[in-house]
């Protein structure tokens, strides 16, 4: 019984201590925050403390002057040697790799020369490289001190949470050494940006394409290509591989005479990203992304499995076949998407089959095949009710429709 007692006491206290936190961290008078901010700038308390001072001085005795000038030394060196450090330095921010995807971390050079005899102390990378860019994020590096007259690397590892070209601010480098009292800033040079590519996950299996409208160059087994069987020779043209030099008959020509070898057919998909305004204007952002990491996982699939991919943003038409520079910038293009109000539609490529990746708001009637995220539209080829659940209800159901056991 006792040890019952001291549980029910020990959270009587704990309650009384929560509501005492909830008490002192309330905020009373929100509407005043505007006026009052600005106190949390130590200068300003500085500024009304110099003011004092020189009043004191003034009416009380002479002797307060002295903490006048003191508090006004005080100021002009917090304000003066943050200043001075950034106007010697200059800074470039690097990447190892192009690109990356989300969740997958990244090494991030910093290169800082300083040029003054003097160290810099208290140097912080800010800005670029936050997920909310309204505040200053904590995805950069602190340095403690740079050398007078040196250039020094840093690296550190980034681990973007989503996707987008970073920096996706400008990267500045700032100091508030020594007092804190003001934070000069420079503006950091980017050697080259960083892709994040969107999140997918693995679908496995093709759908049935029976209903689509093949053409003669996509389905026709005398397709010239790098592969299959020999088809025949040609005359070397500027960019051809020497591997595919028939030799005999370059020596019989006394010309180079290459090998043209079979296409392998592949399968048409053109794969529709609705992110129009209209249709996601009673959605958050959450199922925006449901839909591109739905557009990003059907396109790096089918690509996987050597069809033709064709991606539809709006205007935009980006197709990938089998060169990787190609699936680039399909994925380049669905890491930097973002919602359009432009309807125009791009001009037909190729026949085959297309899967449209929408909302319910933007859901056809009359569409044979559409991925509807948010909601179990009686359109949807398939449908996602919960966007936070589509890394395990997306391949599930497409393996359903593909007819993949």
């Amino acid at each position: 019984m006792s040890t019952d007692r001291y549980v029910s006491v020990g959270r009587k206290s704990i309650a009384l201590l929560e509501k005492v936190n909830s008490a002192l961290s309330r905020d009373f008078c929100p509407w005043a925050n505007v006026y009052v901010y600005w106190l949390k700038n130590p200068i300003f308390v500085l500024g009304l403390a110099i003011a004092g001072s020189m009043l004191c001085g003034i009416f009380l005795n002479p002797l307060v002057f002295i903490l006048t000038g003191l508090l006004l030394l005080i100021t002009a060196m917090g304000v003066a040697l943050p200043w001075i450090a950034v106007k010697g330095i200059s800074c470039n921010v690097m990447f190892d790799v192009p690109r990356t995807r989300v969740g997958q971390p990244v090494i991030v050079r910093l290169a800082i020369q300083n040029r003054w005899p003097m160290p810099v102390w208290g140097l912080s990378l800010i800005r670029g490289f936050s997920s909310d860019t309204s505040v200053e994020g904590d995805e950069g590096v602190a340095l403690a001190r740079v050398p007078g007259w040196s250039t020094i690397e840093y690296s550190w590892s980034f681990e973007p949470r989503e996707r987008g070209l970073y920096p996706n601010q400008t990267a500045m480098v700032e100091t508030g050494f020594p007092f804190g009292l003001y934070r000069a800033q420079k503006e950091a040079v980017v050697d080259g940006n960083i892709i994040v590519w969107p999140v997918t996950v693995r679908l496995k299996g093709v759908p049935d394409a029976s209903d689509a409208k093949p053409t003669e160059d996509e389905f026709s087994e005398r397709r010239v290509g790098d592969f299959g069987d020999i088809m025949g020779t040609r005359p070397f043209r500027a960019g051809d591989s020497l591997r595919r030099v028939h030799w005999a008959q370059t020596a019989r020509q006394q010309s180079l005479i290459v090998i043209e070898r079979q296409a392998p057919a592949m399968t048409s998909v053109r794969v529709v990203l609705d992110l129009m305004d209209g249709n996601h204007s009673n959605t958050d952002n959450r199922f925006v992304e449901s839909c591109v990491t739905a557009a990003a996982s059907v396109c790096e699939s089918l690509h996987l499995q050597h069809s033709r991919v064709e991606l539809v943003v709006g205007p935009k038409l980006l197709a990938a076949g089998n060169s990787a520079s190609s699936f680039s910038r399909v994925m380049d293009e669905l890491a930097t998407v973002t919602t359009c109000n432009d309807r125009s539609q791009p001009a037909s490529r190729r026949a085959g089959f297309e899967i449209r990746v929408t909302t319910e708001q933007g859901a056809l009637a009359d569409h044979p095949r559409q991925i509807v995220i948010g909601s179990n539209h009686p359109a949807a080829w398939i449908a996602i009710n919960d966007g936070e659940h589509l890394g395990s209800h997306l391949p599930q159901r497409w393996r359903r429709v593909c007819h993949v056991s």
